[in-house]
């Protein structure tokens, strides 16, 4: 049996094999972002059916061409390793838990979504708009016209999501995973993300560490593809199609209110609806009662990865 954090609540999945193993996918799809610029509906049509595909069978797949200039990309990679190699006492000097919106800096383990291991090995840093003008543009280019390729993937109109991201909720985050000290470390626990889709940039690594869970209960390697973004469709989605699946996030407006989509309601079946805005502060208020209280991580040595 997988376990992992599904929505802020443990979920679960049971590895099939033999006669009970479903068709499922091995690897990525790549899928060419091209056609989401362009004027012609056919283009755009066939890129909903490729993006459809790859989110029914595993929720994950590669954008490649996706428009954004990779000069930009490669500079803001240069930029965070220049930040997460300054010294610890830097970096803390700007610890998100200053913040009440929790960013800025989150440091080594201070973290744990897992509550069977000594908690997240990573260090990040979320950031809003205001931080991240540059790369907040970069990555909203592609992803404000997604939700029209969703639509048509799930043969709507094009427009049937207009109305709740009129305003999306986005955020960057920036993470540096290191080298793990023994198998039982991790560098985050399983999770789904509370948002509607999320863009993932890789860095180049000797091993791939990014792991999808697909419908067998098996993790997949997601290797890394230069310039291109890794897409997973999160919560948000999951809930208008009633989907179950297993760092640009995107989510709809805060004020939103979404349900499962008409065409996915079973007959006798009541529905109701889900504030985007009150999910979003409750998955957030989860995550930081997971954080470690940063006096405390120094004094038990949870710091000590990090010590630079």
């Amino acid at each position: 049996m997988v376990h992992y954090q599904d929505g802020g609540v443990p979920g679960r999945r049971r590895v099939l094999t033999g006669a009970a193993a479903e068709t499922t996918f091995n690897d990525l799809p790549k899928i060419d972002f091209r056609r989401l610029y362009s004027n012609n509906l056919s283009d755009r049509q066939s890129l909903a059916y490729e993006m459809g595909v790859a989110c029914r069978d595993g929720g994950f797949f590669y954008a490649a061409d996706h428009g954004v200039d990779e000069s930009l990309l490669d500079d803001t990679f240069d930029a965070l390793k220049r930040f997460f190699n300054l010294p610890k006492e830097v970096k803390i000097e700007v610890r998100n838990q200053k913040s009440p919106k929790i960013r800025g800096y989150k440091g080594f383990l201070e973290g744990k979504l897992d509550p069977s291991t000594r908690g997240d090995l990573k260090e990040g840093f979320p950031m809003g708009e205001d931080a991240t003008h540059t790369e907040q543009n970069i990555a909203i280019t592609p992803s404000t016209s997604e939700p029209r390729i969703f639509a048509l993937a799930l043969n709507l109109p094009e427009t049937a999501f207009d109305a709740i991201t009129t305003h999306p909720m986005t955020n960057v985050r920036a993470v540096h995973y290191p080298p793990q000290e023994s198998e039982s470390d991790v560098s985050i626990g399983a999770h789904t993300n509370f948002c509607w889709f999320t863009l993932v940039c890789q860095s180049h690594t000797a091993q791939p560490a990014l792991e999808v869970l697909n419908a067998k209960g098996i993790w997949v390697l997601v290797h890394h593809e230069q310039h291109t973004f890794v897409v997973n469709i999160a919560d948000f989605f999951k809930l208008v199609t009633e989907r179950y699946s297993t760092l640009f996030s995107f989510s709809p407006d805060e004020d939103a209110k979404v349900s499962v989509l008409e065409q996915f309601r079973k007959k006798g079946e009541v529905y109701g609806e889900l504030g985007v805005g009150e999910y979003f502060q409750k998955r957030l208020e989860i995550d930081r009662m997971t954080h470690l209280d940063g006096e405390e991580c120094e004094k038990k040595g949870a710091l000590r990865v990090g010590g630079r």
